[in-house]
């Protein structure tokens, strides 16, 4: 580091009081130090009254300061605080080049210096801009902070001088706003330094290296001389590093352009969890919408050059975040498809006017396209609509929209979309994107007409029961047009009456692209939605998270203040159930209901000569159980008998109860003694119907004793 050229690293001074008019502050001081001090004697240095210092590490991608080991462990051994610096060598021709270089020095510095709790933080050292602009230059150093703070959980401290960052990084305050503190170079007698980017962002300096040659007990030569902003550095000393395994926060990210012959660079994205991580990487190739991903063999390191066999695929990185507590995946976004490379010696297509997208953003509608005007003399246009948050970011490839038009859908509403057209000529391809479109909107719902309506191209359609208590809206392009939908009231047993509906589609189809919404006029506040193929067996309908029903789902629910809404991909009957009463489908098997038994039998011959039997069974299911004597001239007493419940007073020959939950239940059956002499065989049929009217059967055998 010294003279903002050569390297070293500081150790800071317990307690020095500057040369200062009276009640000028009291700051620790200390000293940084590479190889070109040579060796420390480190107990004249802590006796010197230096508390901390900070050691160089590396240097580019490959270069280890070799008095790096040995100066951690003297400062260690002199209970000296100690943190570990990198040398910048900034470079790259585009910005995924300098990602890349970026993120291969941090990862080189992570690995030697190996940052830790009690440890002073790691500092990036910028001295040399490498010919970089200052836009580029800001891209290369946040890309080695990001990096950095991705593998450690750590914001690096940034060494630079006043006149450096002012010139080469435009005086920015980005990086104190992301929260690095300031190490400044400026070696002067005043009694603070000048302090560039707006104070640091408010923030001041955190170290300061006051001159670049101080004579110190235990080196050779003189060293470069730092303050801390306080009496102790013990402030700014790292917390344990956090313990557990990996977990995505951002997932990552890929810089540059998809094209063959140019190299892309990936960004690990950030994780929760333990620390230090290690990143492995894997590309993958994929269809041209970004689906269908496998990968590509041999492509594993953090950039990726796509090659003629790439053309036409979108790619992904995939990032595996390991710690001592285990490992993680995540993936990236897909690229736009790769695009060719130029001929030597031709130039791509530029664009003069770029496209614009016409039409009305509204579900149903269609959006177009021209091509734009481009010089370059291109010969073929390719078209990519994606769709994008509503704020125009986070865009995905729309499978299929390759056209120059498309065709809205009710996966558009609430979205924008996003238009990339690529132009390829003799000079390779380039592409560029229409404006944003606003905001996507529903389609208007149409009066709902009673009983049927045969669904219309691009528009949306509304059909009601002829009692009004639920109504069937849907958004063009969700049933195929010239489709039949009729939604009728259904008696549905045992739901609640006037609740049952029965959706119809005709000709049938076995799932809808996008779901029909059916809404209750009036529900009761409390209950459970029930979905039916047939009316009989029904399943129950889970919540959603939102009022969207995702892919793969067939059916949902919401409710949207006091109306019920079922989102269904399928016709089918819905209806409403009491919750915990008698046909609640949630407590329903979705198969027919098994009775099994838990306990031994214990029969037994009372004093007053009656049997008594005693076992525990369960059933899968809720369930209406009977339990009939088949085998065997005798009477069940139901006074002191129990079939899950007590029975009551009285005889019979079949005891009957409700169990309204699957389990466990008690079996207590008391049978007269007449007829039952020793050794008589009684054989017990246990029967459970469910409210679908499907059954189970146990059969309970004894003699009597």
């Amino acid at each position: 580091m010294g003279s903002i050229v050569r390297t070293t690293v500081a150790v800071l001074l317990a307690t020095l009081v500057l040369c200062a008019p009276a009640g000028a502050s009291t700051y620790a001081a200390g000293l940084d130090v590479s190889h070109w001090q040579g060796a420390i004697d480190w107990l004249q240095v802590a006796g010197g009254g230096y508390s901390f210092m900070f050691a160089k590490a590396t240097e580019g991608t490959t270069i280890t300061d070799v008095t790096y080991a040995i100066n951690r462990a003297g400062a260690h051994g002199v209970g000296l605080e100690l943190g570990a610096y990198h040398y910048a060598r900034p470079a790259g021709s585009n910005d995924a080049a300098r990602v890349a270089t970026a993120i291969a020095q941090a990862d080189h510095f992570v690995d030697v210096a190996q940052p830790t709790g009690g440890d002073l933080p790691p500092v990036l050292d910028l001295e040399t801009k490498g010919g970089l602009s200052q836009a580029a230059l800001l891209t290369w150093t946040r890309a080695w902070l990001d990096e950095v703070a991705a593998r450690t959980g750590l914001r690096a401290l940034v060494y630079t001088s006043p006149s450096f960052w002012k010139t080469a990084l435009g005086d920015t305050p980005l990086f104190a706003g992301a929260g690095s503190r300031l190490w400044i170079a400026h070696w002067t007698a005043n009694a603070s330094p000048l302090v560039p980017a707006a104070n640091w962002g408010g923030l001041g300096w955190t170290f300061w290296q006051w001159t670049d040659c101080t004579k110190v007990p235990g080196l050779a030569h003189c060293s470069d001389g730092d303050r801390v902003n306080g009496p102790s550095a013990a402030p700014f000393v790292i917390a344990a590093l956090p313990q557990g395994a990996p977990a995505p926060v951002a997932p990552p990210t890929i810089v540059g352009t998809a094209q063959a012959g140019t190299r892309l660079a990936g960004v690990p994205g950030s994780w929760s969890g333990g620390k230090p991580v290690a990143f492995t990487y894997q590309w993958s190739s994929c269809d041209a919408a970004g689906a269908g991903c496998a990968p590509i063999p041999g492509a594993t390191l953090e950039s990726y050059t796509p090659t003629a066999a790439d053309v036409g695929h979108a790619l992904t990185l995939g990032v595996t975040a390991t710690t001592a507590g285990g490992s993680a995946t995540a993936s990236s976004l897909p690229t736009l498809a790769v695009r060719v490379g130029g001929a030597p010696g031709t130039t791509p297509p530029a664009v003069i006017s770029p496209p614009a997208v016409t039409g009305t953003p509204q579900a149903g509608q269609t959006l177009s396209s021209s091509a734009g005007t481009w010089s370059g003399s291109p010969t073929s246009f390719a078209y990519e609509w994606r769709r994008c948050d509503a704020a125009g970011a986070g865009c995905a490839t729309i499978v299929g929209a390759t056209a120059s038009s498309y065709t809205l859908t009710p996966d558009d509403i609430g979205a924008t979309l996003s238009l990339v057209v690529t132009a390829t000529g003799k000079g390779g391809s380039q592409a560029t994107v229409a404006p944003t479109t606003p905001l996507v909107a529903a389609a208007p719902v149409p009066a709902a007409v009673v009983s049927s309506l045969v669904a219309q191209p691009g528009v949306a359609g509304a059909v009601v029961t002829d009692d009004a208590r639920a109504t069937a809206t849907w958004q063009p392009g969700a049933v195929p047009s010239g489709v039949t939908v009729a939604l009728a009231a259904l008696d549905a047993v045992p739901a609640i009456p006037g609740t049952g509906v029965s959706l119809t589609l005709t000709p049938p189809q076995s799932t809808l692209p996008w779901p029909v919404d059916i809404a209750y006029a009036a529900a009761p506040p409390d209950q459970v939605i029930g979905f039916s193929t047939d009316g009989t067996v029904w399943a129950a309908v889970d919540p959603l998270a939102d009022h969207t029903l995702p892919g793969g789902l067939a059916v949902g629910s919401y409710i949207d203040g006091a109306v019920v809404h079922v989102l269904t991909r399928a016709a089918g009957h819905i209806a409403l159930f009491r919750p915990g009463r008698w046909g609640d489908p949630r407590r329903v098997s979705a198969h027919a209901p098994v009775v099994r038994r838990l306990a031994p039998l214990a029969v037994t011959r009372q004093r007053d000569r009656t049997v008594l039997l005693v076992t525990r069974l369960s059933t899968s299911s809720q369930a209406h159980l009977y339990a009939s004597i088949v085998t065997g001239r005798t009477a069940i007493l139901k006074r002191g008998s129990r079939l899950a419940l007590p029975l009551g007073a009285g005889t019979t020959p079949t005891a009957q109860a409700l169990v309204l939950d699957a389990g466990a239940f008690p079996v207590r059956l008391r049978f007269a003694g007449r007829g039952l002499a020793h050794g008589t065989l009684v054989r017990i049929l246990v029967t459970a119907v469910d409210p679908w009217g499907r059954r189970g059967t146990f059969t309970v055998s004894f003699r009597a004793p």
